[in-house]
């Protein structure tokens, strides 16, 4: 079989949506022995149609990534589009092929088609590529030809720049202002990722939050669960409490009861707790849906819903418990064996997550660990039993050690110390580990920190200090008490 014939064979099976994967893989057996053969088009419709179906080859990818470096010059724009694309989506990152595709897109920029442009754009986001300088020029592309951006793409193009945390605000106002334009032909889809990059990126544009703030409850039958999500969650970040938005958005998403899912559940509680609005029947069934799927929620999802109903003081024990019982049986802390582990899931970013396509998965591969949660969750949680006195000594100390064991990545975020250890001072839990790592961030905060800030850290170690010495006291007390004591006489002189 030519390659051109299992090309267009290939394609037309990722177009119905059909995947075969015997065929596949009978297909990528073959492939190796002719790929000299392959013509641009020919790499192209092959390698789309695997990220299409989510099939993941990783050795099939890593061979045409050289026959695509070798070739370059004979893909057109809209071509490299589709191949940046096809990584990106499977999450394959190949540092030399990015690295000549950068400057290949770089010199036919002006023929990229708008979408095509997009999908450059967010196949790089995805694939974690930080190049200041490659963004900035296509943001300028972007930004003389936005007159010509679809709905869709608009909104691609600013989830990329927000996953990657590139605050172009040119870029961004320039966004939003054409978003507000074609605001009538914008897909919910859409609204929710540009108010997500808005929000995530810090910067207002309040045209767009107060039209939609209104226009989103009149076309809400029209939102799936996870765009309703984005939307409450760029609001929250906003720190936009609209409260028709949020009650309306509420009494959907408790109507579409049996379809919620742990992601869902979680963003919009912690969503309300951030702006700290109520919904009595969407905060009075969450935890049982918790209890019900207690293994499919992840810590990171625990610990957004452990921060709102601790805001809100709202002491529901069996969601505690359910917790509580979970906890030790979750990894928490990297090996020290284990070197290429990756965090979890910013919650943040759980709040703001791009809809995207089904994950990828490597049939040939072991299935790797869960990933760490992030260090903000267990603060979360540790802070949220604080607020409502929930003592359990196995569960603080398990999240007090894991805290510590993180030190690396809580010294970044000051602010997180100061909660932990005020978190562990409310229940009187003088961690010796946890009480180090507040005073060294008290002695390192140089300006890090506000004054009330730094003076609350202050209170906060002289209480667990103090907390340290009486239980050290106690247990030299106890330790004397329980000693035998052994009597001599005088002896006779």
């Amino acid at each position: 079989m030519q390659p051109t014939d299992m090309s267009v064979i290939l394609f037309a099976f990722a177009r119905l949506r059909y995947r075969d994967r015997e065929m596949m893989m009978r297909l990528a057996e073959a492939a190796p022995a002719i790929m000299g053969q392959f013509r641009a088009i020919d790499i192209t419709f092959f390698l789309a149609s695997y990220a299409r179906l989510d099939i993941q080859n990783k050795v099939i990818f890593n061979l045409f990534a050289r026959e695509v470096a070798r070739k370059l010059h004979d893909f057109d724009a809209n071509q490299l589009g589709e191949l940046v694309y096809a990584y990106a989506r499977l999450g394959l990152r190949h540092e030399l092929l990015l690295d000549v595709l950068k400057k290949r897109v770089i010199e036919v920029m002006k023929a990229l088609k708008p979408w095509h442009l997009a999908m450059v754009v967010n196949g790089f986001a995805r694939l974690g590529v930080e190049d200041e300088h490659f963004f900035a020029l296509l943001a300028a592309e972007i930004c003389r030809r936005i007159s010509d951006f679809p709905g869709r793409p608009l909104a691609l193009v600013a989830n990329a720049y927000a996953r990657l945390g590139v605050k172009n605000r040119f870029l961004l106002e320039v966004l939003g202002d054409e978003a507000f334009r074609r605001r009538g032909e914008l897909e919910p889809q859409a609204v929710a990722l540009i108010l997500n990059a808005h929000a995530k990126l810090q910067i207002t544009n309040p045209v767009i939050f107060d039209y939609f703030a209104q226009d989103v409850p009149r076309r809400i039958k029209g939102y799936s669960l996870q765009s309703l999500s984005l939307v409450v969650s760029a609001y929250a970040r906003a720190r936009r409490p609209e409260s028709e938005l949020f009650q309306k958005v509420g009494d959907t998403v408790c109507k579409q009861a049996n379809s919620l899912y742990p992601r869902v559940v979680a963003s919009m509680i912690f969503a309300f707790g951030e702006v700290e609005l109520r919904h009595g029947v969407l905060f009075y069934n969450a935890p049982g849906h918790v209890l019900k799927n207690l293994p499919s929620y992840s810590v990171d999802e625990l610990g957004m819903i452990a921060k709102a109903y601790g805001k809100f003081q709202m002491v529901h024990l069996p969601l505690f418990d359910a917790i509580t019982s979970v906890l030790p049986h979750r990894r928490l802390v990297a090996d020290p064996s284990d070197q290429a582990y990756l965090a979890g899931s910013d919650p943040k970013d759980l709040l703001g997550a791009a809809i995207g396509g089904v994950e990828a998965t490597d049939e040939g591969s072991a299935n790797p660990l869960p990933p760490l949660p992030r260090v903000a969750s267990l603060v979360w949680l540790l802070e949220a039993y604080a607020r409502l006195t929930v003592f359990d000594a196995q569960v603080l100390q398990l999240l007090c050690d894991a805290i510590v064991a993180r030190a690396q990545e809580i010294s970044a975020e000051p602010e997180l110390v100061l909660a932990a250890a005020r978190g562990a001072a409310a229940l009187s839990w003088a961690h010796p580990g946890l009480t180090a790592l507040a005073a060294t961030t008290l002695e390192r905060s140089n300006g890090r920190l506000t004054v009330e800030e730094v003076e609350e850290l202050n209170e906060v170690v002289q209480q667990l200090s103090a907390l340290a010495n009486e239980d050290a006291a106690q247990q030299a007390a106890a330790t004397l008490f329980l000693e035998p004591r052994t009597r001599t006489r005088p002896t006779p002189q």
